[in-house]
């Protein structure tokens, strides 16, 4: 007979006071939570095992669209029973056991407008079949108990329809995939499903999943005991109750209280990555997961060895109803920060005990390196070779470390991610420089705050720069400035090199110690690290070599310095394609720079005329160069009386002779190119280099280690 029972509790009230939970699977979690409990009450004969069967209801037209209609749940336990169903009208009934807060039901009707239920129980050893409707209208309606035959098995149905979803619960349902929905549940009830499999006389159901379709059965998986997982390990935390030590007391101090504390335990799962999405730490209650903790450590997406982890920390003292929030999303316990706010009111009670939640996620945080050692130890080993690899390639540290670098990524990959990260913030911090540059037209020389504003404005540029990029440049001046005093004491011979005696027959190498302190002879290539901004900072940025002869002198496209020479012209005009410029380098289109270096003790006035010759062969018989750049360094020479008098000084006190004309080698003589010679000595290289490096220095805010004079 059809009758209509009205909730013990006002059902739009209700709902108001316990909200929906965000989680939009929630309702189905709830209604497996109530069939795992309905089946761990009931005594199964062995031809009869547990079972839950889901049934995901769709509708649509379309083969590729689907649409939830209804959400089916039946599983074969101990069924409504008179007790339960009681419970189960009645809002915040906490006599079911199991640390319920029985608000579960209110999570169907946030989503879903109607629940029917159907199931058949047992009551004084005679079987009943209830049967009911539920509605956001009025909670019960259309209740119906009565009985049936003995053979009738037990049975209970809930099905969940009517969806109210907004569009982004609709979109989810509608995307969801089958194996998706599986992995969800296996993850959900992770750590329940193990624990069960420890109780004795326990038995793990299967879950069949099915998707259906305009009615038709379109998909099954099912999750059998054997599929669920067995953690890799297991441990335990104790948290500390405490009390206040003196409320009074203007610095607020909390003692642990003398054993007594909470025993919380976890479980660590190694999962397949295809199995889990992402990696978690979960306080969970009634073993599911509650509160998911966050450790920076952790990437979620990470994968190790094509496995994610889970853990799981669970306890008494979170299963309590009192400790969870009603939507069962959060906990509730004591914030220390926010008792401390209260520790000086008058009611205050100074013997009150607490368990606060800071000091449950601090006990967790402790155990994390030991739960997570492995991880912890991949990571430690990868920073180390991030730092080797920013550290050859001159990428700062800090940019580095900001690459999304995976712990399976090899060496290539890591390369590619760190030169990734250092361009994007290059061009940012490029956009930014260049507004600055550009914001340069609103500065007026004129203005009375025009000093202050490019002060302003060079500091804002600065800031740029990453404080890494100036312990770099700091390094790269003081570097330049260790040079520099290796080129004084070679002046001074204070080298050991130098002072100490050789073996006999081998006499020292004067000139090679200035020549390799500034190019390494015998050197193909310019752009690997050299000296050369000693003697010019532009000589960096050129392509060259060191002591090639002039023959094998190529470009950088492989292209020979000199054309194919005719043996016979060769020999008749007495050409000496096999001499060595100490360096050679290719400056602009048509201009090129000769260097020859001398030993401090030679006299630099018997090679003036050495560089003349490699002008006039390299002029005829190359490239087009039109231009030669000659410079003629070592120590003695005595400019007043050793150099023509078509030398002149220049402001560094060096000796300059421009425009020399370079002729063809045919009979007409015309001028083909020009060039000038500088002669410098190494002592006035040494001294403009220390000035640079010190004016820097004295920038960068050095320590006083540039103190020496020229």
């Amino acid at each position: 007979m059809a009758n209509s029972t009205a909730a013990l509790m006002n059902l739009s009230g209700a709902m108001d006071l316990i909200g929906k939970s965000q989680n939009p699977l929630t309702p189905l979690y709830e209604a497996i939570t109530n069939s795992l409990e309905s089946i761990s009450q009931r005594d199964y004969p062995d031809d009869e095992p547990p079972q839950i069967t889901i049934s995901m209801k769709f509708t649509g037209l379309l083969d590729e669209i689907k649409k939830l209609q209804e959400i089916e749940i039946v599983d074969n336990g101990v069924g409504f029973t008179s007790d339960s169903y009681s419970r189960f009208v009645e809002f915040f009934d906490k006599s079911k056991g199991y640390d319920n807060k029985g608000t579960g039901r209110l999570q169907f009707l946030h989503r879903f407008e109607k629940i029917r239920i159907e199931s058949v129980y047992e009551d004084e050893g005679k079987k009943f079949k209830r049967e009911c409707l539920c509605s956001i209208r009025q909670f019960v309606q259309n209740e119906q108990n009565n009985e049936c035959d003995e053979d009738t098995e037990f049975l209970t149905k809930v099905c969940l329809s009517t969806p109210s979803l907004n569009s982004e619960e609709s979109t989810f349902f509608n995307d969801l995939e089958l194996g998706q929905l599986l992995q969800e549940i296996k993850n959900q009830f992770l750590l329940r499903f193990y624990l069960d499999t420890q109780k004795e006389g326990l038995v793990m159901p299967q879950i069949s999943i099915v998707f259906e379709k305009n009615g038709r059965e379109i998909a099954r998986q099912s999750l059998e005991a054997n599929d669920i997982l067995v953690p890799e390990s297991t441990g335990e935390i104790f948290v500390p109750y405490v009390k206040i030590v003196n409320a009074h007391a203007d610095k607020i101090e909390w003692a642990p209280i003398k054993d007594k504390n909470e025993n919380i335990k976890w479980a660590h799962f190694k999962i397949p990555e295809d199995d889990l999405r992402k990696n978690g730490v979960y306080l969970c209650s009634k073993d599911m997961p509650v509160k998911e903790l966050t450790f920076r450590q952790i990437k979620k997406d990470e994968s190790v060895d094509k496995h994610r982890y889970l853990t799981a920390f669970y306890g008494d003292v979170l299963d309590k109803p009192e400790n969870v929030s009603d939507t069962v999303d959060s906990f509730k316990f004591p914030s220390k920060k926010e008792t401390e706010t209260q520790v000086h009111d008058l009611y205050f009670d100074e013997n009150e005990e607490f368990l606060f939640f800071e000091d449950i996620k601090d006990q967790v945080n402790s155990a994390m390196p030991s739960i997570y050692e492995k991880l912890f130890k991949l990571q430690e080993n990868q920073i180390k070779d991030i730092e080797s690899i920013a550290k050859a390639h001159g990428i700062p540290l800090v940019i580095a470390l900001k690459a999304k670098i995976n712990l399976t990524d090899n060496e290539e990959v890591i390369t590619k991610k760190i030169f990734t990260e250092q361009a994007t913030r290059l061009a940012e911090k490029g956009y930014k420089a260049k507004m600055l540059y550009e914001s340069l037209s609103e500065l007026n020389p004129t203005a009375d705050d025009y000093q202050e504003e490019l002060e302003n404005k060079t500091i804002e540029l600065s800031a740029l720069i990453e404080e890494q990029n100036k312990e770099e440049l700091s390094r790269y001046i003081l570097r330049r400035e260790m040079v520099a005093g290796v080129l004084k004491k070679i002046l001074e011979e204070k080298l050991d090199y130098q002072t100490q005696p050789r073996p006999k027959g081998k006499n020292r190498d004067k000139e090679g110690l200035v020549h390799d302190l500034i190019f390494k002879r015998k050197s193909t290539d310019s752009s690997v690290l050299n000296d050369l901004w000693i003697l010019n900072e532009e000589f960096l940025h050129f392509e060259g070599c060191s002591e090639l002869e002039i023959r094998q002198i190529k470009d950088s496209s492989g292209k020979k310095l000199l054309e194919n020479i005719p043996e016979g012209k060769i020999e008749e005009l007495g050409l000496k394609t096999d001499r060595r410029p100490d360096i050679f380098l290719f400056a602009e289109e048509g201009k090129c720079v000769l260097v020859e270096l001398k030993a401090p003790d030679v006299d630099l006035s018997d090679h003036l005329n050495q560089m003349t010759k490699y002008c006039n062969l390299i002029a005829n018989y190359s490239q087009k160069f039109d231009r030669f750049y000659c410079y003629l360094i070592g120590e003695k020479i005595n400019p007043s009386v050793d150099l023509p008098g078509d030398y002149v000084e220049t402001v560094n006190g060096d000796w300059l002779k421009s425009d020399l004309p370079i002729r063809s080698f045919d009979k007409n003589r015309d001028i083909i190119a020009s060039s000038q010679i500088e002669v410098i000595q190494l002592s006035s290289i040494y001294s403009r280099a220390h000035r640079r490096n010190k004016s820097f220095a004295d920038k960068l805010g050095l320590p006083d280690l540039l103190t020496e004079g020229s």
